[in-house]
C-alpha cells in the first residue's frame, strides 16, 4: 500500500511538467526541467522516509500524505490557469536583456564587504569553517549573511545569465556560495547553472558533468561535516528525516482532538522576519515556522536549534485542511517563481521589468534566500531593471538574442 501511495505522490508532484506539451510553452526543456528539479527536493523528503521505513506511513501520517496530494494538485492548477491566461508571444527566440557589465563587479565588491563583516563578527569562523559560521555565528548579522547571498546572486545575473555561461564561472560562484555555509546554496548554483545551459542552448559536455559532480559531492560532504567526523554517515543522514517524527506529533494531536489551530497566527508572526534583531534585540525567537517549535518544545527556538516539522505542517496548524491552498496563496515567493517560469517559457508579452525579474526568480541561485519577499520584489522589479541601458534614440532596452534551447 505504501508503494502505491508513493508512486501516486510522485505522479502528482511532477504533473505540472506535462504542461510543457501545451502550445503556448515554447521553451519546453526549460519548463519541464525547472519543475522537475525544483520538485525533487521537497518530494524526496517525503517519499524517501516512507520508502525506506513503510511503518512511518501509519494512520496518523496519512493525513500528511493527503495534504501533500492536495498541495501538488493546487500547484498544477496554478500553472495551468496561468498558461491559459498569459499573453504568449510566438517569437522563436528568448531574449536576454543587456546591461552594464561593470555592474557585476559592483555586486562582487558588495559581496566582499558583506563577507568581511561576517568574518570579523565571527572571529574568522566564516572564513575557516563556513558551516560553523552558518550554524553558530549568524545571530545579529543574519541580514548581512542574506545580503551577501543576494549580492553574489546579482553578480551571477550579470556574469552568467546575461553573458555566455562556462565552467570557470560556475566554479567561481560555487566557491562564493560555499562561504555561506549552506549546502542548499551550493546545490542551487549547480541547479541554476544547469537551467542556464538549457536556456542559452549551450550543450553541456560530459567532462563538465563529471567535474561538476565530483566538486559538488566534495563540497556537500565538507559542509555536511563528514570529513573528520566520527559519526556514521547514514546516522547523520537519518537526522535529516527527523521532521517525520515531529510531524507525527502534530497529527497525533489532531486525531486526538487536542490540536490548537492557530487561525493564521503563525503567518502573522512571520512579519517579524522584516525586523533585524540588531535593530530590535527584543525580537522574539519564535515566529513564522519556528513558532511551531516553540509550541512543542518551549525555549528551544531561543537556542538556535529549530528542527523542521516538514512541508505543510505549519500551514495545517495555522489553517487546517485549507493548508494546501494557503501554502500557495500566502507564499508570494512561490507565486512569483511560478509566474516567472511561465513568462520565460511562453515569451509572454509583458513589460521588460517582468522579463528582467523573471530571469532573476528562475535562474539566480538562492534568490530571496532568508529575505522578506517584499524586499526581493523591490530588488527584482525596481533595482535590477534600473541597471539596464536604454537606447537614446528609441528609449528601448538593449537586447541580445540567444538560440532557442528547445529547437
Amino acid at each position: 500500500m505504501s508503494f502505491v501511495v508513493i508512486i501516486l505522490l510522485i505522479v502528482l508532484a511532477f504533473l505540472p511538467a506535462t504542461l510543457s506539451f501545451q502550445k503556448k510553452i515554447h521553451h519546453k526543456s526549460l519548463f519541464a526541467w525547472a519543475i522537475i528539479i525544483e520538485t525533487i527536493k521537497p518530494l524526496s523528503t517525503i517519499a524517501i522516509p516512507f520508502a525506506f521505513n513503510p511503518s512511518m506511513l501509519d494512520g496518523v501520517m496519512y493525513n500528511y500524505i493527503a495534504l501533500s496530494f492536495l498541495y501538488y494538485i493546487v500547484i498544477f492548477a496554478f500553472y495551468y490557469i496561468l498558461i491559459r491566461l498569459v499573453p504568449a508571444s510566438y517569437n522563436i527566440y528568448p531574449h536576454f536583456l543587456k546591461g552594464r557589465t561593470r555592474i557585476g563587479w559592483v555586486f562582487i565588491a558588495l559581496s566582499a564587504i558583506f563577507f568581511i563583516v561576517l568574518v570579523v563578527s565571527s572571529g574568522g569562523v566564516f572564513l575557516l569553517d563556513p558551516r560553523k559560521g552558518y550554524q553558530y555565528h549568524r545571530e545579529g548579522v543574519g541580514f548581512v549573511w542574506a545580503f551577501y547571498i543576494l549580492s553574489v546572486g546579482a553578480a551571477y545575473y550579470f556574469f552568467v545569465i546575461k553573458q555566455p555561461i562556462n565552467t570557470t564561472k560556475v566554479v567561481v560562484f560555487t566557491i562564493l556560495m560555499f562561504f555561506t555555509g549552506s549546502k542548499q546554496l551550493i546545490l542551487e548554483v549547480f541547479i541554476k547553472s544547469f537551467l542556464v545551459y538549457i536556456w542559452s542552448g549551450i550543450k553541456i559536455k560530459k567532462w563538465q558533468i563529471a567535474l561538476g559532480s565530483i566538486v559538488l559531492v566534495i563540497l556537500m560532504l565538507k559542509l555536511f561535516d563528514q570529513f573528520g567526523s566520527g559519526e556514521n554517515f547514514l546516522n547523520r543522514v537519518d537526522r535529516y528525516f527527523e521532521f517525520m517524527n515531529l510531524a507525527s506529533l502534530v497529527f497525533e494531536d489532531y486525531e486526538a482532538g487536542l490540536l490548537d489551530f492557530q487561525n493564521g497566527n503563525i503567518t502573522l508572526t512571520s512579519l517579524w522576519s522584516y525586523v533585524p534583531r540588531m535593530l530590535y534585540p527584543e525580537k522574539p525567537y519564535a515566529y513564522g515556522t519556528t513558532y511551531l517549535v516553540e509550541i512543542y518544545f518551549p525555549g528551544l527556538a531561543a537556542t538556535g536549534r529549530t528542527p523542521s516539522f516538514g512541508m505543510l505542517t505549519h500551514e495545517f496548524v495555522d489553517f487546517g485542511w485549507l493548508a494546501p491552498l494557503a501554502a500557495v496563496l500566502l507564499n508570494l515567493t512561490l507565486l512569483l517563481k511560478i509566474f516567472s517560469l511561465v513568462i520565460l517559457c511562453t515569451n509572454a508579452k509583458l513589460s521588460r521589468r517582468w522579463t528582467i525579474a523573471a530571469l532573476a526568480f528562475v535562474l539566480i541561485p538562492g534568490f530571496g534566500f532568508h529575505l522578506p519577499v517584499v524586499f526581493i520584489a523591490i530588488f527584482a522589479f525596481i533595482i535590477l531593471p534600473s541597471f539596464f541601458v536604454k537606447r537614446a534614440s528609441s528609449g528601448k532596452f538593449h537586447v541580445i538574442q540567444t538560440y532557442d534551447s528547445c529547437k
